[in-house]
């Protein structure tokens, strides 16, 4: 479903309300401040970001 959406402008504007360029340009600011939120407020861990088990959900940056 999520590829047929960002083909089809005219699909995406009716479901989301965005052109599939509004889409793409607003997930790569979210992307970019979601980072720099987990960076800022990251307790101390032993792990760098980005080790461990990997979740079930994708990430924002599966959207691009």
């Amino acid at each position: 479903m999520k590829e047929r959406l960002l083909r089809d402008n005219r699909l995406c504007k009716a479901i989301i309300g965005l052109s599939v360029e509004e889409l793409k340009n607003l997930a790569a600011e979210f992307s970019a401040c979601y980072l720099i939120y987990r960076k800022k407020n990251r307790k101390d861990h032993e792990r760098q970001m980005g080790a461990g088990q990997k979740g079930f959900i994708p990430t924002p940056l599966g959207l691009c």
